[in-house]
């Protein structure tokens, strides 16, 4: 924007964005003296100070000018005076347009037409013989030309060639697009603006066909001279038949994902539900045999426990592994960082795989480095990378083997390294070891168990951690090696001093109220708390929940979700709204365990979400913590 005297009023950003010149810059500035006179054009001057003063309207020069800021462009100067009521007297406004791009392709589009001048006969053979849609409509608005590949789109127009355009459409397409298309490419014939156009699928008129085609129009010089239309069309019909298909597959294995994993989760809630009283009864199993020493059969049952602990185990891993799985496939996996040490996930990973190791007799020496490294990690996944590698290496190394877990820093990086003298991998296994669902052995007999998504973990969240895991072996029976990488922490953190532990009040002040339909869950859990010593009351739907923690009162609710009559989220938020006591703890025991479980939960009221089947020294740690808490 220019005041009278030419200097500038104002300007939009784009327009201090393109010439790289501040506010401060230009306004107040003559024009002329702008970016070091790179608008002293002559043209300019001509239009702000011969034409405009006489002629008010609009007036605009097409300019080629050398601009520091952009280089050698085309640039269309327009000005006008804004000669109104609302606006400053005398003020000018100055519109700049780029059209280099259109000036280059004008000069083209010339160098093509003199081109088919002079090669009149080749190119019409190019336009019969080209793969693509060609037809031309001549100045009298008729069709002069269609290529061999134009010709299906006409089938129902004959005669063709000589036939007034106008009329051909309206025999292929309905109103009102027919008229569009007619009005488009009288557009370009009289001012030579090209039409590229969106793209088209309709339902024809001639016939009861459904089309779809990519177009766009050109206007060219005739080989007599005049002007022509020449259209330059794609048959996309089955192209979009392919992408219609295409979405509805994607559609259909949307829908079969999301049953997929709602299956995954029911199964391991139906999985976790029985697996709940197995590892209370084995609990209960050895808590007895402790405080009986003297029987004769109690080494058998420890033994026998022990073993059935191990399944259990097993049977856990499997199904979490899945549902993790499931979870990473969906990028729903979300890691809980924190600076931590990594020893600690390592000690907590070879005490998960001490069972296994004992019961087959395997050698582990475990080597860390003799300072402190520090990462940026979620412990727990950290935990289960280097537990899942310590498994599979336990797994596949026969009984009595050896197997070695060393940990070092290198530079930057923690290396992690599982190495065992166990079956080893062939070559050409080694490229998919970490594909999902790899089996190496798959025969009728093989000993070893698993679904063969363990090391499909380990790659995945080794991978979330910004690191990488490869694996070496010699060959068959020599053995193999999976080698961890991950980023540390360079500075040490600064760890707060530990706190001291106050001790628990006996567990026998403790109230604990079980709910769980299955009564065999139920029964054995609330046995397992009698023998450690608190007062239970067991309940097994919904509506008796409530009404035994209005009658019992107790300190604790261990509260099964998918309850009858009334659910555990329902009957928490009842047993919330009957009950003043905020120091009601609500744990939900349940077999239910993805994000969005723990998500209603808390919701709902719950303190804690613990997963079938209970981890009891992880129960009874909760319970002493907040017994201690309320002390």
């Amino acid at each position: 924007m220019l005041r009278a005297d030419l200097q500038v009023n104002t300007a939009n950003e784009a327009f201090y964005k393109t010439f790289q010149v501040a506010p401060e810059e230009t306004q107040g500035r003559l024009i002329y003296d702008l970016g070091n006179g790179q608008w002293d054009i002559p043209k300019l001057r001509e239009l702000l100070e011969h034409i405009l003063p006489r002629d008010s309207s609009f007036n605009d020069f097409e300019v080629e000018h050398e601009f520091p800021a952009i280089g050698r462009r085309f640039v269309r100067l327009n000005a006008r005076r804004l000669d109104s009521a609302a606006a400053e007297p005398g003020l000018i406004l100055l519109a700049i347009e780029d059209i280099t791009e259109r000036k280059r392709g004008e000069a083209g589009l010339r160098e093509s037409e003199e081109w088919l001048r002079r090669n009149a006969e080749m190119f019409s053979k190019l336009v019969d013989q080209s793969p693509f849609g060609i037809y031309i409509v001549d100045s009298e608005f008729r069709i002069a030309q269609v290529s061999t590949g134009a010709q299906p789109v006409f089938r129902n127009v004959q005669p063709l060639i000589g036939r007034h355009f106008g009329e051909a459409i309206r025999i292929i397409w309905p109103e009102p697009f027919a008229s569009e298309v007619i009005d488009i490419f009288w557009h370009t014939l009289e001012t030579g603006e090209p039409h590229l156009a969106p793209s088209l699928t309709g339902q024809r008129h001639d016939v009861e066909v459904v089309e779809s085609y990519e177009w766009q129009i050109h206007r060219l010089t005739l080989p007599d001279g005049q002007y022509g239309v020449a259209c330059y069309f794609f048959d996309a019909t089955r192209l979009r038949q392919a992408e219609e298909q295409l979405r509805r597959y994607s559609t259909d294995l949307s829908g079969a994902d999301r049953r997929k994993n709602e299956f995954l989760a029911m199964l391991a809630h139906e999985l976790r539900n029985p697996l709940a009283p197995i590892r209370n009864a084995l609990e209960v199993l050895r808590l007895t045999a402790r405080r009986n020493p003297q029987r004769p059969e109690d080494e058998a049952v420890q033994a026998a426990s022990a073993m059935m602990d191990r399944q259990v185990v097993q049977m856990v891993r499997l199904v979490d592994d899945l549902l993790d799985v499931s979870r990473i496939s969906r990028g729903k996996i979300e890691l809980r960082r924190e600076r931590i040490e990594l020893a600690s996930a390592v000690h907590h990973a070879v005490e998960a795989a001490r069972p296994l190791y004992e019961s087959m007799d395997h050698e582990l020496t475990v080597t860390l480095p003799p300072e402190p490294v520090y990462l940026n990690a979620d412990p727990i996944r950290l935990t289960q990378v280097v537990g899942n590698l310590l498994n599979n290496a336990g797994k596949f190394t026969e009984r009595g083997g050896r197997i070695g877990l060393t940990v070092e820093r290198k530079g930057e990086q923690a290396v992690i390294r599982v190495r065992d003298t166990g079956v080893g991998i062939g070559a050409e296994e080694l490229p998919r070891i970490f594909g999902m669902f790899t089996q190496l052995d798959t025969s009728l007999e093989r000993s070893r168990s698993g679904l063969g998504i363990g090391l499909a973990l380990v790659k995945n969240l080794v991978e979330l951690h910004g690191g990488t895991v490869e694996v070496h072996s010699a060959g068959l029976g020599q053995g193999s090696e999976f080698m961890v990488r991950l980023p540390i922490v360079v500075e040490a953190p600064e760890l707060p001093p530990e706190p001291t532990a106050r001790a628990p009040t006996p567990t026998t002040a403790c109230r604990i109220l079980v709910v769980d339909d299955n009564r065999d869950s139920a029964e054995s859990l609330t046995m397992l708390l009698n023998l450690t010593g608190y007062e239970t009351h067991t309940a097994y739907d919904g509506l008796e929940a409530v009404e035994a923690a209005a009658a019992f009162r107790p300190d604790v609710i261990l509260l099964d979700i998918g309850l009858p009559k009334l659910n555990g989220f329902e009957a928490a938020r009842k047993i919330r709204e009957q009950q003043s006591d905020k120091s009601l703890a609500l744990v939900a025991l349940t077999g239910w365990g993805q994000e969005e479980d723990r998500r209603r939960s808390e919701e709902a009221g719950f303190n804690a979400h613990m997963v079938k089947p209970v981890d009891y020294a992880a129960l009874t740690k909760l319970l002493a913590e907040w017994q201690a808490a309320k002390v």
